[in-house]
């Protein structure tokens, strides 16, 4: 090159001209053809040249002067930061790695002191940096699908960049560039600041982990962005290696102001003018909605959830169950051996909760129609918009006029939580359009999981504050809570005991999920589905102000090879095969008619529980009905069960049953005798473990699968999948 300035150009844009316009480089980034973009010790300018007619947008990247010895290094060994950002930026797009197209660079020396130091790469118009993409989202409410597009669009970028063989060394989120294709999907720009990075033959596992440890993604994401990373699940190997990294970064970023406390101090205060917008929220408010699974997605992973719980959170659970452990225990050994003893009608029991579109409604009111006049369920959620609620308003009124018994659940976010104004004019809202429509509301949605929104007990006691303008308000209506999930009874009782004294609990209100990968009278620490059901009916016969009465408000089973629409897999559709040994959770269709139709049976026909609401009628992981890509429904082996067990055992009464009391593990078999308005007695059973001879003592006019198809024959032998004995007639020895 010319004049003092050494360096390189690329050959797409050497020209005598250009090489003229570089020697004259430092004015010209004085003069008004260029725009600081990032100060700082190392400048970031933009510059405009005019080069043989044609306008070059470039990014000039300044290096300020350092220390003798680094310069001496880079003499001898390294090379300059601007040679090897430019020589880093032609290997990666010699590779097809996205990163800025290299333009040249150029420096100048005296003696061994670096004087001058330059980057030349093509600026990216209209990009944003992966922080800002991230903050785009979890300030504007992005779905789980957008979070995972744009992790997958990073994670496929920063894979072809290892495997091309460069490890880059300070891979924050502020050096990927990323652009907005359309609305919140993003294409990849380029990764940039490339010259503290190496060229290497190839990197290792931990390389791979430690270039990767620095991303600023909340820390579930980031174990799913990992896989992303990977196409698979990811090796241990690898996750041990990042682990390791992401501590070691963790703890250099938690001592930076013991290393730099002015520096720090300075940043300190510029970010108190910072808005909110552009700052992460804090890990408890973040909140995401996945909209393939339609629940809320777990940001936080559990180490970390478990990090923020409060302070006296397990204290308060515990001493709150140790004062009623004593006499919900005695309540419970009681109610298990009333199990069955009730003579009750099945009514109204059997209920479905619904979540339909616009595009979708007439046909899943017309599938809802050959099920029965069920009861159903409709949930109202506060991250949706006027609109939206409004709409589902109108659906209410139109079930209700359709002559079913409408109940409406409300759906908390973080939002909620953090403004409870915002959450009573929500609820108070909702209301007003459809009190006159609905029977009964449950008020809040899982709320022992923090990803729904609340943290604490404090929090809580705000969440219930409109409970009392309810009451006041409605009092026609029944109210059912608190909407737990799982097996988690201390915190129930927790939750139960700052219900408002002043507010009547219809019922206790429970999402209770036995086994979602196995049967339901699979054992959990001694409690298959009748134990559960009974330990909650004591629970709420001890500690809920008023009520015995349990009602399950959510319960289904997620179904295998759903993909990310599954609510208990990962919400992206690996990129590469899964190892063998990993397999989707959930079970196959056939077999969540059957384990439907169990625990429907064992719920109500037990006495223990009041009504179970399916969830539900619509859903690609775990519906009654699939609905495809598409948009076409088709009705999956549980519906037909479902209507079968409806239409047979609807109105009927239960009159006795046998079941497996003396074994650990709930095998063997189940026998429920019931019998219908008209007088026919049915007979529902089925062997939970190994298959069994068909019982001798049972017999019926004919039989019929668990889809209501009459078999050819008497059964020689019990399977898993119940079977309809109709007008049963029992051996004498059984006492009939």
């Amino acid at each position: 090159m010319a004049g003092s300035l050494r360096g390189m150009i690329c050959s797409d844009f050497y020209s005598h001209e250009f090489v003229v316009a570089l020697t004259d480089l430092q004015r010209r980034l004085m003069s008004d053809q260029s725009s600081l973009i990032a100060s700082g010790r190392n400048r970031s300018m933009r510059l405009n040249l005019t080069v043989s007619g044609d306008q070059i947008y470039m990014l000039v990247k300044s290096f300020g002067q350092q220390s003798f010895l680094k310069d001496w290094l880079d003499l001898r060994f390294r090379k300059s930061k601007a040679q090897r950002s430019f020589e880093a930026a032609e290997m990666l797009t010699s590779n097809a790695v996205a990163t800025p197209v290299p333009i040249a660079f150029v420096e100048s020396r005296k003696g061994s002191r670096l004087v001058e130091s330059y980057y030349l790469s093509q600026f990216l118009q209209d990009s944003v940096n992966l922080q800002q993409a991230l903050l785009t989202l979890l300030h504007e409410g992005g779905t789980g699908s957008e979070f995972m597009d744009l992790l997958g669009v990073v994670a496929k970028e920063c894979r072809r960049m290892h495997d091309a063989g460069f490890m880059h060394y300070d891979l924050g989120n502020q050096n990927i560039l990323l652009r907005e294709h359309k609305r919140r999907n993003w294409i990849m720009a380029g990764i940039i600041d490339l010259n503290r990075g190496r060229i290497l033959d190839q990197l290792s596992l931990a390389q791979r982990a430690r270039d990767l440890s620095r991303l600023n993604i909340p820390s579930n994401l980031m174990l799913m962005f990992l896989d992303l990373y990977w196409g698979a699940p990811a090796a241990s190997e690898f996750m041990n290696a990042f682990s390791r990294h992401r501590q070691h970064f963790r703890l250099r970023e938690s001592t930076r102001v013991l290393r730099h406390p002015i520096r720090e101090y300075r940043l300190a205060q510029q970010a108190k003018t910072v808005p909110c917008e552009e700052l992460s929220p804090a890990p408890r408010n973040i909140w995401i909605w996945d909209d393939t699974s339609d629940q809320a997605l777990a940001a936080l992973d559990r180490k970390e959830r478990v990090r923020l719980y409060p302070p006296n959170r397990s204290f308060s659970i515990l001493t709150d169950t140790l004062v009623v452990a004593p006499k919900v225990w005695a309540e419970y050994r009681r109610l298990k051996s009333q199990l069955f003893t009730e003579r009750r009608s099945l009514q109204d029991r059997f209920a479905l909760a619904l979540d339909p579109d616009e595009d979708s409604l007439d046909q899943e009111l017309e599938l809802l129609q050959y099920l029965g006049d069920l009861p159903v369920l409709v949930r109202f959620y506060h991250h949706q918009d006027r609109e939206q609620q409004a709409w589902r308003a109108r659906l209410v009124q139109r079930l209700c006029a359709a002559g079913h018994g409408v109940t409406i659940a409300f759906v908390q976010d973080r939002c909620a939580i953090v403004n409870p104004s915002f959450w009573q004019s929500f609820v108070l809202g909702v209301l007003k359009e459809t009190h006159n429509s609905i029977e009964a509301i449950e008020f809040g949605h899982a709320i022992n999981r923090v990803k729904w929104g609340l943290w604490s007990f404090g929090e809580l006691d705000d969440f219930y504050a409109p409970l009392e303008v309810i009451a006041r308000t409605y009092p026609q209506l029944n109210i059912i809570g608190p909407a737990t999930i799982d097996f988690e009874y201390p915190f129930l009782i927790s939750v139960l005991k700052r219900w408002p004294e002043s507010v009547s609990l219809g019922a206790m209100s429970h999402h209770l999920y036995v086994d979602r990968r196995g049967a339901p009278e699979n054992m959990q620490g001694g409690f298959g589905a009748l134990e559960k059901f009974a330990m909650a009916r004591a629970v709420a016969s001890h500690v809920a102000p008023g009520t015995d009465r349990v009602i399950v408000s959510e319960v289904n089973w997620p179904l295998f090879g759903t993909g990310r629409h599954s609510p208990v897999t990962m919400p992206f559709d690996y990129p590469l095969p899964k190892p063998p040994g990993v397999h989707d959770s959930g079970v196959d269709e056939e077999t969540c008619a059957d384990y439907m139709v169990r625990y429907l049976v064992l719920a109500l026909c037990s006495g223990m529980v009041e009504r179970v609401y399916w969830w539900r009628l619509v859903a690609r992981g775990y519906g009654l009905v699939d609905r495809n890509d598409s948009g076409t429904l088709r009705k999956r082996p549980a519906y037909f069960a479902l209507q079968h067990l409806v239409r047979v055992l609807g109105i009927a009464e239960v009159l006795a049953a046998e079941w497996p009391t003396d074994v650990r593990d709930n095998c063997g078999e189940y026998r429920i005798l019931l019998e219908r308005q008209d007088g026919e007695r049915v007979m529902l059973c089925w062997r939970h473990g190994a298959s069994g001879a068909f019982p001798e003592m049972v017999k019926g006019k004919f039989y019929q699968d668990c889809y209501g198809k009459e078999l050819d024959n008497r059964p020689a032998r019990l399977h898993g999948s119940p079977v309809y004995v109709r007008h049963c007639i029992l051996a004498e020895r059984e006492g009939q």
